[in-house]
């Protein structure tokens, strides 16, 4: 199987984030992990309006650097220890949440003879990364003391581990640890790191605090979707990615199973509706290539029946045209199918650059 993007469609897409949060004063970085930090989607994000990259491995970095690109790079996951060395050569920024973590970044910026910029995250309620608000203050006191490492700003996430969604009233509960770390400490946060995809409906609808002026932004810009909320987004393109597939069967088959059912291959429990015989496809993609959820098939009448590690089961009885043994299907994919997919070393990936 392959998966293929659309660099074209992709800079659509990063320009329309980025107008949008450019009329509230936003700026975005665009987040590259889920591709693997391909370069040609960064360059498409960086002609789209995006300031910076972002992304959360190292390794991702390393090959957008040795591309040759030379934007700034936010490392988004917390870095370990034992990698501050290779954070500081290879990333302008990071988030941090343990002053430890910053002070082994700062013995790696003074011996590199370079300054590392760091966000100090605050837990808002997704219980992810993040000081506590009311350990906000000492946090950012110690960070300030440290050679060699810029307080650029502060930051929070929501909505990647509990599903916490951004709403007004937690986005200002946010705003107003900010600006009392900022009263207490007598700085100004340059960059207050507070949003993504799952924030963009808020700017559009003007309810996201003022002091909000940075996002990391991956989803929207790559998919054209949030698909926490399924807010419509003024993105061009959900169509950016596409999976193709070779059917290696058609067969007519019951629908419901024979036997008793326990968990399939992934430990999950089904219940199988008897829709009596139907005609079936199976092509050549499972669930160790991608994440078969996430797929929706590009031909009218085929629908997905489930997926094992490397077999997808349609129903093609209604398929319009028929499906045929040894043809390519096409899928059109949610974010998950695109991370998953572009990370696996089962799938060819095809990348259509900038024009």
């Amino acid at each position: 199987m392959r998966i293929e993007v659309d660099c074209e469609r992709i800079r659509a897409n990063a320009v329309a984030v980025t107008e949008l949060c450019a009329r509230h004063g936003i700026e975005v970085a665009g987040v590259t992990k889920c591709v693997c930090g391909e370069p040609a989607v960064a360059r498409a994000m960086l002609a789209g309006g995006c300031t910076m990259l972002a992304d959360s491995r190292l390794d991702h970095v390393a090959r957008m650097r040795d591309a040759g690109i030379e934007a700034p790079i936010l490392l988004l996951r917390l870095p370990t220890l034992s990698e501050a060395v290779d954070v500081v050569r290879l990333c302008d920024l990071s988030l941090v949440s343990e002053v430890e973590t910053v002070r082994a970044l700062s013995v790696a910026a003074q011996a590199q003879g370079v300054t590392h910029q760091v966000i100090v995250m605050v837990e808002s309620g997704d219980r992810r990364e993040g000081v506590m608000p009311e350990d906000a203050v000492a946090a950012c006191r110690d960070i300030l003391a440290l050679p060699g490492i810029e307080l650029a700003g502060i930051g929070t996430s929501l909505n990647c581990l509990c599903g916490v969604l951004p709403t007004p009233e937690n986005q200002q509960a946010f705003a107003d640890v900010v600006e009392r770390v900022e009263v207490d400490l007598g700085i100004h946060f340059r960059l207050v790191s507070a949003g993504h995809s799952g924030n963009l409906h808020l700017v559009q609808s003007g309810h996201v605090p003022a002091r909000f002026n940075h996002f990391r932004v991956g989803e929207a810009i790559l998919t054209g979707t949030d698909f926490s909320t399924w807010a419509k987004l003024p993105m061009p393109y959900m169509d950016t990615f596409k999976v193709y597939a070779e059917v290696i069967e058609v067969k007519d088959k019951p629908s419901a199973p024979d036997g008793a059912v326990g968990p399939d291959a992934f430990m999950e429990v089904h219940e199988w509706p008897d829709l009596g015989v139907r005609r079936r496809a199976i092509v050549a993609l499972g669930e160790i290539d991608l994440r078969t959820s996430s797929l929706k098939p590009m031909r009218s009448g085929v629908t997905v029946v489930g997926a094992s590690s490397d077999h997808l089961v349609l129903d093609v009885t209604d398929a319009d045209p028929p499906v045929g043994l040894g043809e390519e299907l096409g899928f059109d994919t949610l974010y998950p199918a695109v991370s998953t997919g572009w990370a696996s070393s089962c799938t060819t990936k095809v990348v259509h650059p900038l024009a």
